[in-house]
């Protein structure tokens, strides 16, 4: 990932680089990444926003316990019920 600072580009890191290099203080939240995805310059302050939200879950179909031994109903797979 490409890094600017002012109107230079100071280097190229891979993700893991540049949040070491931020904890170090060698990178501040106020440079700029080139972000490929949407071909612009982006703040890294972003960067640490975007990898920190949390990714989607993708929703799981409806549960079945067949044969689990739960002491409550639960589905055969088919629709039916102990």
């Amino acid at each position: 990932m490409r890094i600017s600072r002012g109107s230079e580009i100071i280097g190229e890191w891979s993700v893991a680089q540049i949040i070491n290099r931020l904890a170090k203080s060698t990178l501040l939240p106020s440079d700029f990444y080139y972000d490929e995805d949407s071909s612009e310059w982006s703040p890294l302050a972003s960067l640490l926003v975007r990898r920190a939200e949390p990714k989607p879950v993708k929703a799981l179909g409806r549960a079945c316990y067949c044969g689990s031994g739960l002491p409550f109903d639960i589905c055969h797979g088919d629709g039916s019920q102990y």
